[in-house]
C-alpha cells in the first residue's frame, strides 16, 4: 500500500514536536546597540516644555545631528541615531540561529520664543 505523502508529513511534525520539550536551550544571548545621536528617555523626559531654552536642551542631550530654522520663527532640532537588535540562541540538537534588525530614529525638539514647545520621536 502507498504512503499518503499528507499522512507522512503530519507523522514527522508530531515526531518533531514531541521531542522538542526533551530539548534544553544550551546558549541564549540578546544585544541592542546604538549609534549616532542616541537620546536616552531619561534623558529627553529633563527637557520641559515652556521652559527648556535650547542652550539647556543641548547641554542635556547633546549636538543634534541638525538644526531647521522655519518661518514661523521655530526651530526644529534633530538627533538620528540607529538601534541594532542582535540575538542568538541554540537548541541541543535542534536549532542554531541568528537574528538581526536595525531600524534608524530621530528625536525631534521644537523651540518657539527661546524655549522648548513641543518633543517627539520618530
Amino acid at each position: 500500500m502507498p504512503v499518503n505523502p499528507r499522512r507522512l508529513v503530519a507523522l514527522s511534525a508530531a515526531v518533531v514536536a514531541m521531542a522538542l520539550p526533551a530539548c534544553s536551550v544550551i546558549e541564549s544571548e540578546n544585544h541592542v546597540r546604538y549609534s549616532g545621536n542616541y537620546v536616552p528617555t531619561d534623558s529627553l523626559s529633563q527637557i520641559k516644555l515652556g521652559e527648556s531654552t535650547p542652550e539647556y536642551t543641548g547641554a542635556i542631550l547633546g549636538e543634534p545631528t541638525s538644526k531647521s530654522d522655519l518661518e514661523d520663527g521655530t526651530s526644529i532640532w534633530r538627533w538620528d541615531y540607529t538601534v541594532r537588535k542582535e540575538g542568538e540562541g541554540s537548541l541541543l540538537l535542534v536549532f542554531d540561529g541568528e537574528s538581526s534588525s536595525e531600524k534608524k530614529h530621530s528625536t525631534f525638539v521644537q523651540f518657539k520664543d527661546g524655549v522648548a514647545v513641543k518633543k517627539w520621536r520618530s
